[in-house]
């Protein structure tokens, strides 16, 4: 099967995609036969046959519960490339953000160095540590750009972490994280990754990028249910971090309920406390194991050649052009559109004609906004459909 065929194939595995050119990712993301089939199985047989379950894995291996996350968190971790040891699971990626900002260590006068604007829980999750000294600095973006040395311009000696969305959600700018973790290396700072509009889409490698600490949630570019967040400790940073909570996961002898003193577990584990989400951290491994069937570079190549289609589209068609102007490197899955409201469109027309996308309104009047984003489950169709709606004046 040549590379295209196979994302034809995988299209055939999402539903909503018989009725729906689907374009809104960024913010929930589409759920994939095998996702839906292999959760259901689980509530039928809690439902039905009670206790836990034998969880149906790739290869047509089966395993209780914990067998089954340890199976997610190695999927995982040869998506990013570490080791599943490195690997947690939380709530949601807020969740997840908050063990490092919680347990960071800092001392009245040391600062945080963030982008202006970015995402409102990742700036929440700092702004609640002010209270207790620590400075918050923001880079500003540049007409949505945002450059490694904005941000280096900001750490000085008393700079402890820097944290930024790998790709902008507003935006779709993709910040040069390599470049981000070489310096936070040599200054001993440590490099917080959001990867939440990254992965699953684009490639990550936490080694090459320098990250210490990585999150990444469910619902959007990993075709989930919502209620599972996930994460990436680095060994270095496992050691360093504070730990205010502990739970009988936590626990290097998981299911040793006759013991009376807790020994931490030496892996990332150890920031689980008790049972969690797990049928969301079976779908996170099953979308996980298809991405690396799938083949990450296939997969950003494919969606590199959407956005290039996109954009050709785009400037064929009058009344509408892209917001924000990005060299290649810096271009991920979501794009941005300006489309002037002479074009007629409206989120009513968009929706009768099958389009899964939303305009709104610009402050300065006269235009609208479109947030576009291409996962591989798109395909040509899909955009002409979209450009089809901004064409027809009715």
């Amino acid at each position: 099967m040549n590379v295209t065929d196979k994302f034809a194939e995988f299209r055939t595995h999402v539903p909503v995609l018989s009725h729906t050119a689907y374009f809104e990712t960024s913010s929930t993301g589409l759920i994939p036969d095998f996702v839906h089939d292999g959760v259901a199985r689980y509530q039928e047989d809690r439902y039905l046959k009670g206790g836990d379950s034998l969880w149906e894995l790739p290869g047509g291996e089966s395993g209780g519960t914990i067998a089954m996350m340890d199976w997610a968190k190695a999927q995982i971790a040869q998506m990013i490339g570490t080791e599943k040891e490195n690997i947690i699971f939380g709530n949601n990626s807020s969740h997840i953000y908050t063990l490092f900002t919680s347990g960071m260590y800092f001392e009245p006068g040391d600062n945080v160095v963030l982008v202006e604007n970015s995402w409102i829980a990742n700036r929440f999750a700092w702004q609640i540590r002010q209270r207790d000294g620590i400075e918050i600095r923001y880079a500003k973006a540049k007409e949505g750009i945002v450059l490694p040395e904005d941000l280096f311009a900001l750490c000085d000696g008393r700079t402890r972490a820097v944290c930024v969305s790998l790709v902008e959600s507003f935006t779709g700018f993709r910040l040069d994280a390599a470049a981000i973790g070489a310096f936070c290396r040599e200054k001993g700072i440590w490099f917080v990754a959001d990867c939440v509009q990254t992965l699953g889409v684009l490639p990550v490698d936490v080694q090459k990028m320098g990250i210490d600490f990585l999150i990444g949630n469910d619902y959007k570019w990993m075709m989930n249910y919502c209620g599972t967040g996930y994460g990436y400790i680095s060994p270095a940073l496992q050691r360093e971090l504070k730990q205010f909570g502990a739970g009988w996961m936590s626990d290097d002898e998981r299911f040793n309920t006759r013991k009376q003193v807790l020994h931490l577990r030496e892996d990332a584990g150890r920031f689980e406390l008790g049972f969690p989400t797990v049928s969301g951290i079976y779908g996170l491994g099953l979308v996980a194991a298809k991405y690396l069937e799938m083949g990450a570079a296939d997969i950003a190549a494919y969606v590199s050649h959407l956005s290039g289609y996109l954009g050709q589209k785009v400037s064929k068609t009058e009344g509408v052009h892209f917001t924000y102007d990005f060299a290649k490197a810096h271009q991920s899955a979501i794009h941005v559109l300006h489309i002037d409201e002479t074009t007629g469109v409206t989120n009513e027309k968009l929706k009768a004609a099958g389009v899964g996308a939303s305009v709104n309104p610009i402050c300065n009047g006269g235009m609208l906004e479109m947030r576009v984003a291409l996962h591989y489950y798109n395909n040509t169709e899909d955009i002409n459909r979209l450009i089809d709606v901004i064409n027809t004046k009715k």
